[in-house]
């Protein structure tokens, strides 16, 4: 049974209450709704000098082509990044590419979920014979994940960025997504990549990262986000049974999300946003959560529910209403092949105009 402490805030209308008229005045409303989920909930990155040229690209294995992986019957090679001119900062990714020979560049996958070892040779071996490129970083170079209680100690490790910029709060969701763009910035500098075809995926806290990613930097051209529930896909106006709360997630991790966001613990009702409005973001780019059914913790119903509400932002932009995603499993919490194969489905259906074999608008919640 769905708990509904609260209608979803309107997301075609400006804070002053006057209707978003056309498509034309979408990006003023797309700041604000940016400027209200930084504030309330995620946090924001300092103003950082970023370099964006070549030389921020070292290939680290091997050192001058790509080498054959003999288990994941891809050719791969590890790079390192800095984004900084002046720093020493790094992020470490590893690239995978289809054997079958292309003329064009291959669309790529950046998945950051790569300290929690979700690609596997299976899904390295999945993801090129679909004709696609795997990108793997490990989030939490950007930021340590941390649980207090956990074993870990009472507070959590300090980040190089936390060491760079002293006077900035750093959020952990925010710092990871912020990882995403900077794997996409290195991007641009290897050839085999497909600049313009580049999706986004996590699993979990890491599908609230790639979510978020997605909704905040527009290179990105399909973002999917996986069980990722309160902070990503679900919802907190509308709540299933079983669901994370927001004061049960910032009692274990306090450092997950900004400060005033733990103060809606038991106030939900007077939330001035939902996650609709992250998804939202994304259009009229392709958006896809996928889900579990006995996965309650993430609030799979909320998720159906938010996810309806938001599709219509691609509708009043001119997009497909497919283009707002969501795809159901039987099964548990986790980032399984079969999500997997849905995410190819759609990536082919959104980036290349292929029929896709389900439907993304289906729910089985009416």
């Amino acid at each position: 049974m769905l708990k509904v402490h609260a209608p979803f805030q309107p997301l075609l209308k400006f804070a002053d209450g006057r209707d978003v008229a056309s498509p034309a005045d979408w990006p003023a409303r797309r700041r604000e709704i940016r400027a209200i989920i930084e504030k309330h909930c995620y946090g924001t990155m300092p103003k950082m000098a970023l370099r964006n040229d070549s030389a921020m690209l070292t290939p680290l294995k091997p050192t001058a082509h790509y080498e054959w992986d003999t288990t994941a019957n891809a050719y791969y090679t590890q790079y390192q990044t800095r984004p900084f001119a002046d720093s020493e900062y790094e992020l470490t990714f590893e690239v995978y590419l289809p054997v079958q020979k292309s003329d064009k560049p291959f669309p790529a996958l950046i998945c950051g979920d790569g300290g929690w070892m979700r690609a596997t040779p299976d899904y390295i071996r999945l993801t090129t014979s679909r004709g696609y490129a795997l990108v793997v970083f490990n989030r939490t170079q950007a930021f340590p994940d941390f649980m207090l209680g956990g074993g870990v100690g009472t507070l959590p490790p300090e980040s190089a960025l936390e060491r760079m910029f002293p006077k900035h709060k750093f959020t952990a969701i925010a710092s990871w997504a912020w990882g995403f763009s900077r794997v996409m910035d290195a991007l641009a500098h290897i050839p085999a990549i497909d600049f313009s075809r580049v999706a986004v995926c996590g699993h979990s806290r890491g599908g609230k990262a790639s979510l978020l990613a997605g909704a905040l930097d527009t290179r990105f051209a399909v973002v999917f986000t996986n069980n990722s529930g309160m902070g990503g896909a679900g919802s907190l106006t509308h709540e299933g049974e079983g669901t994370e709360t927001i004061g049960a997630n910032t009692a274990l991790f306090p450092n997950w999300f900004a400060p005033k966001f733990g103060t809606y613990a038991g106030n939900e009702s007077t939330l001035p946003f939902d996650f609709h409005f992250v998804k939202a973001l994304c259009a009229p780019r392709p958006l896809l959560c996928t889900e579990a059914m006995r996965d309650p913790w993430a609030n799979t119903e909320g998720t159906a529910a938010s996810t309806a509400e938001a599709r219509q932002v691609w509708r009043f932009l001119g997009a497909p209403e497919q283009f707002c995603g969501i795809r159901f499993r039987n099964g548990v919490h986790g980032h399984f092949l079969g999500d997997w194969e849905a995410m190819f489905d759609f990536a082919d259906y959104a980036l290349y105009n292929k029929a896709i074999p389900w439907d993304p608008t289906y729910t089985p919640y009416g």
